[in-house]
């Protein structure tokens, strides 16, 4: 009985995010308004197809540049055949499916549903703006959940797919070295790697593709350059009150992600561990990004509801994710007046600053938990994680 409701609460809530993309979708298209995003990544493929420069301005379709791979506009080509409206509705729903899915499958029942609830708002405003990042939270998910069933091909699959939409989901390579297989993990990240980065050859000519990477490349190295506002780095600078390198608080970031992996190689096999990792990495990923928006911060927030519903309820760990969710997307969401918003998340960048908060608090629990002495064998085994039982997700969350 217990595990249907679990199932039954797994189910009922990626319904919910289901239905809310189809619901966004058909406000966008009621509206008749097109979505500016969607247009850059639907006229991707056409541009990659007719061999045309996909990184050049096409103001007759959109008014901003193309900036991924050319893998990205190849495998927008399912969504770029259908309609319009159709197309938008199956782009919608496949990231509100994804994301939704990952959750629940990293962590099923009460504690999946608490940690999407988290997130709940912050994939609104994704899906509001049609971006990839609810998809790209889900795939970085799938890729740790896949890794830690021993799921390789499937986990490198999803780290693959990631990457081609956004570099830095190439992270999640790092907790395939933790496993007994890590070199068969190696392979596969190779041999998947070179026949995502050739994929476009099925629509266009090597002489081609080597330009549109070279584009690419291009438009990667202007990015570096600029500098936004909402990440570890512009908060630096605002209280500074002058720009800053961001490359070496970047490489900080890094070397201490790498360093949380190295100390967790011999817990690798404990669940939670791998849970408090991942959200680590997703809140990494947006709050040392120098590129970092509001609506990325939907993969922030899949960390912070992860390491949330991970762990059995703490009064300290309760206040400090209500107050994420507070200031940071209840307050920057329309439920705030405008020139509060545009004072506390344009000015001040609150949402950033509440982030970080929660990554430092995470950093406390995986601190203490690679305190907790090694099971043994787990270096040698990699074993599918135990669902948790009924009875201690309702002390969780209750």
């Amino acid at each position: 009985m217990d595990s249907v409701r679990v199932r039954s609460a797994s189910a009922r809530i990626v319904a919910l995010y289901v239905l809310l993309a189809s619901g966004i979708t058909a406000q966008q298209t009621i509206g008749h308004a097109r979505s500016n995003n969607f247009a850059i990544f639907r006229s991707s493929f056409w541009h990659l197809l007719r061999g045309q420069d996909l990184y050049a301005w096409y103001p007759a379709e959109h008014w901003d540049l193309f900036k991924y791979s050319p893998t990205c506009a190849m495998l927008f080509a399912p969504f770029a055949v259908l309609p319009y409206s159709a197309g938008l509705l199956a782009w919608n729903v496949i990231n509100a499916l994804v994301l939704s899915a990952a959750v629940m499958l990293l962590l099923p029942g009460r504690a999946g549903v608490a940690a999407l609830l988290v997130v709940l708002l912050e994939a609104l405003g994704a899906l509001q703006n049609t971006q990839s990042n609810a998809l790209v939270a889900g795939l970085m998910i799938l890729a740790v959940v896949s890794l830690g069933r021993g799921q390789l091909a499937g986990g490198v699959l999803a780290l693959v797919c990631g990457a081609s939409i956004k570099v830095f989901p190439i992270a999640t390579g790092l907790f395939g070295l933790l496993t007994p297989n890590r070199w068969r993990h190696l392979a596969w990240c190779a041999g998947l790697g070179l026949l995502f980065f050739l994929l476009p050859l099925l629509v266009t000519t090597p002489s081609m593709l080597a330009q549109q990477y070279h584009g690419w490349f291009a438009v990667q190295q202007q990015d570096t350059t600029k500098v936004g506002m909402a990440w570890l780095g512009g908060l630096i600078e605002l209280v500074l009150g002058r720009a800053i390198a961001h490359g070496p608080i970047q490489m900080v970031g890094v070397l201490w992600m790498v360093g949380s992996a190295w100390l967790a190689r011999q817990h690798w096999a404990n669940p939670v561990v791998q849970q408090l990792l991942l959200a680590s990495l997703l809140i990494f990923s947006v709050i040392f990004n120098h590129m970092a928006e509001s609506p990325t911060f939907v993969i922030a927030y899949a960390g912070i509801g992860i390491w949330w519903a991970a762990l059995p309820r703490a009064r300290w760990r309760d206040a400090v994710v209500l107050l994420i969710v507070l200031l940071g997307s209840v307050g920057g969401s329309d439920l705030v007046p405008k020139d509060i918003r545009t004072q506390w998340h344009g000015r001040i960048q609150l949402k950033a600053i509440v982030t970080l908060i929660g990554w430092c608090c995470l950093q406390l629990d995986v601190w203490r938990q690679l305190r907790q002495p090694t099971q043994t064998g787990a270096r040698d085994v990699t074993p599918k994680p135990a669902e948790p039982a009924p009875s201690e997700l309702r002390s969780r969350h209750r």
